[in-house]
């Protein structure tokens, strides 16, 4: 599995609240988490921010998927003794985990009680042999493509936040890696150009990523078309530019 991957910040003033991380070779993880970007000022209960909870989140998540892949790859690796214990799906149990890990990081000194607390969507990708594991939680989306044909992914209303139980409700599957070709990870400021702009469909947005350009072209385009709609206008949108991170996983 070859990964590449781009991010870039929507806006100076807010910074990049997106997080990617990889570690690929013949078996391996990857994992792009959009930190939910509330309105500046906005009390979060949190004195670590946004940005801070989706990089700790993304950290802790990658790790723990890799320990899965290591020589105790049989034992599970979820959330500590006591904890809330999802249902057994892939990834499932890592992703508790690594919720209750960051929440008990910052429990002591920030008040995880608010319904603004830091949070962030997930899509996780991790490869164990001849397998391909994936989850995907809230809006940030997940393209597989293969044999199968393509199929993009996206989660529901449900964020990773302060309470592990929340990984019950992630989007999961196994997908022989045979059938794949490429798998990409994508926060939405990425998938405008198809789901936003309807410059291009999915596939045409996959083939932007993977091309010789590649994720960073895709970005680019998605900021060239942002600037063509300055004031939201054709498009009504929230922020003229988001966040926008992809991660291409080749096979």
């Amino acid at each position: 599995m070859r990964v590449s991957w781009a991010t870039d910040m929507g806006s100076a003033e807010r910074g990049n609240e997106d997080f990617v991380a990889a570690a690929a070779a013949a078996a391996g993880a990857v994992v792009v988490l959009d930190g939910c970007g509330l309105p500046l000022g906005a009390d979060l209960g949190c004195a670590h921010g946004t940005a801070w909870y989706a990089r700790s989140l993304g950290a802790r998540l990658l790790a723990r998927l890799l320990d899965g892949l290591g020589p105790a790859a049989s034992a599970p690796v979820g959330p500590p003794e006591g904890a809330h214990r999802p249902r057994e799906r892939p990834l499932v149990a890592r992703l508790a985990g690594a919720i209750e890990d960051v929440a008990a990081a910052h429990r002591a000194t920030c008040d995880l009680r608010l319904a603004t607390t830091p949070a962030a969507t997930v899509v996780a990708v991790r490869r164990r042999g001849e397998l391909v594991d994936y989850l995907v939680l809230a809006d940030s989306t997940l393209i597989l493509d293969g044999r199968g044909g393509l199929r993009p992914i996206t989660g529901g209303p449900y964020y990773a936040a302060a309470d592990p139980a929340v990984a019950d409700e992630a989007l999961t599957g196994t997908v022989p890696a045979a059938e794949l070709s490429r798998v990409l990870l994508l926060t939405d400021g990425a998938t405008r150009l198809a789901d936003m702009f309807g410059v291009t469909d999915w596939k045409g947005l996959a083939d932007l990523a993977s091309g010789p350009a590649g994720p960073a072209g895709l970005i680019e385009r998605t900021r060239a078309v942002e600037r063509t709609d300055p004031r939201s206008v054709r498009w009504p949108r929230g922020k003229v530019h988001d966040d926008a991170t992809v991660a291409v996983c080749a096979f």
